[in-house]
């Protein structure tokens, strides 16, 4: 058979009226390509933002939180005449606190700082004084798109809400467990020194003493309880079980206290220098456990025994000494060079505005913040409340089991009481908090935190 021309030569015609296609193709391809990377950078660039904005969200909204902490409202009891006024110091404070890290550097969204939607967070209480809840919502609109100009739309918003809750477990019969760390190793005794015979926590239903400004800014010593005989030992004690005295008749208060038993840990935080008043120490584990951050947990409340203390050693030891671990080991804490006030350490000012009118301030002793208003510091400190009605004397065999039902939140002023009746080198603080723990803890799983610095935990709640 004989092929005709066209025949022979239609496949070829076919081929040269096809030529130009594949670039076509691989154009449109390319257009698609481009918008598919365009749609990913959107893409990308709004979840990053989403993430950054959330972050900032729950890092305000726990700012917050801990600035209503530090306010002292959570101790305030609902039928406290100063519940209203505290509040509103408590959001005061908190506002200032979320604002200013909001427009901090670190809490950027998109190279920018976020708005605070509503221009203020939002309170409730209703969970209780002693734990309040705040939520923040913050936006940011300015977020860059590539994509979406496309339609008409040069930018992205990006949102996110955080709520915190601030966790005191005073006040409430049937109560969360909380753990803290950081603790000091003082156990002193449920007494109040200024208001004898009165206690900080009620042991049964974890009320703190009321009205509350009986006990907040309250100044008084604290004064080991152990009676030794000249020895390194607590054996014997001055008051069975701890409690509070004065120094002479009509003398400064102090509250005494008997040494917790104290295990070091691989994870326990220390000052870096190892000069004195640091470093050392007749019973190092006991004196680092003073001026270290300790991770050994403590919890609160209960009916069970939840802590040790120890008769090897007495921190206080020797008596009218500036040389006890006691002694020493407060001194490195507060970063004070030597006993009495004006040392080096920070200093406390809660007379100028006495809650509930307003904060207490700090003024940094030294550092690159020095003669300057601080936040915070190293002097707060958390210190277990023992419960002292358990029986009438210590248990005096092993393990030397004891109840914490409590902790008071305090600043560490100075060290010494210039050797008055034997009390040199006693701890002298002001109270900052109370927490309260009852006998009737629930099923849920211990709140932690806290860290030493106070014993009530924040944390987020979610869903918000």
């Amino acid at each position: 058979m004989t092929l005709t021309s066209s025949a022979k030569f239609g496949t070829g015609a076919r081929r040269r009226r096809e030529r130009g296609q594949t670039i076509l193709l691989v154009a449109i391809s390319i257009v698609s390509l481009l918008a598919m990377a365009a749609l990913a950078i959107d893409v990308v660039t709004l979840y990053v933002a989403s993430t950054e904005i959330q972050r900032a969200a729950d890092a305000a909204a726990l700012v917050g939180a801990k600035a209503m902490v530090d306010s002292g409202v959570t101790t305030l009891q609902p039928s406290d005449g100063d519940v209203v006024q505290g509040e509103t110091l408590a959001q005061d404070m908190a506002i200032s606190a979320v604002s200013a890290v909001v427009q901090a550097a670190v809490n950027k969204v998109a190279g920018g700082s976020p708005v605070l939607v509503g221009g203020v967070p939002t309170f409730s209480w209703a969970q209780g004084n002693g734990n309040p809840h705040i939520t923040v919502t913050l936006q940011q609109s300015n977020l860059p798109t590539f994509f979406a100009k496309v339609w008409g739309s040069k930018s992205a918003i990006a949102s996110a809400s955080a709520t915190a809750e601030a966790y005191n477990p005073a006040n409430s019969q049937n109560f969360t467990p909380i753990q803290t760390s950081c603790v000091k190793p003082w156990l002193i005794g449920n007494d109040d020194p200024r208001h004898p015979g009165t206690p900080f926590v009620a042991r049964t239903t974890g009320q703190v003493e009321t009205p509350a400004t009986s006990i907040l800014g309250e100044q008084f010593w604290l004064s080991s309880d152990c009676s030794n005989g000249n020895l390194d030992a607590c054996t014997g004690f001055q008051s069975d079980p701890p409690s509070s005295g004065t120094i002479g008749p009509g003398g400064p208060p102090f509250d005494n206290f008997v040494p917790a038993q104290v295990t070091t840990n691989a994870g326990d935080i220390c000052p870096s220098s190892t000069a004195s008043p640091c470093g050392g120490g007749k019973d190092p584990a006991n004196k680092l456990a003073i001026e270290c951050c300790n991770v050994t947990s403590y919890t609160c409340g209960g009916s069970t025994t939840n802590a040790h203390y120890t008769q090897s050693l007495d921190p206080g030891y020797p008596e009218k000494s500036t040389n006890s671990d006691l002694a020493l080991g407060t001194e490195c804490l507060i970063h004070a060079s030597a006993e009495q006030s004006g040392q080096g350490q920070d200093s406390l000012d809660w007379k100028t505005a006495p809650f509930p009118n307003g904060p207490p301030q700090i003024l940094a002793g030294g550092g690159p913040k020095k003669n300057n208003f601080v936040s915070t510091s190293s002097s707060i400190v958390t210190i277990p409340i023992l419960d002292t009605q358990v029986g009438v004397f210590l248990p005096k065999t092993p393990p030397y089991a004891v109840t914490v039902l409590g902790f008071l939140q305090a600043f560490v002023n100075s060290v010494d009481d210039q050797g008055v009746d034997g009390h040199h080198s006693d701890v002298n603080i002001t109270v900052l908090n109370v927490i309260g723990c009852s006998q009737t803890p629930n099923a849920n799983a211990p709140a932690v935190g806290g860290n030493g610095a106070s014993p009530i935990p924040v944390r987020l709640i979610t869903p918000p």
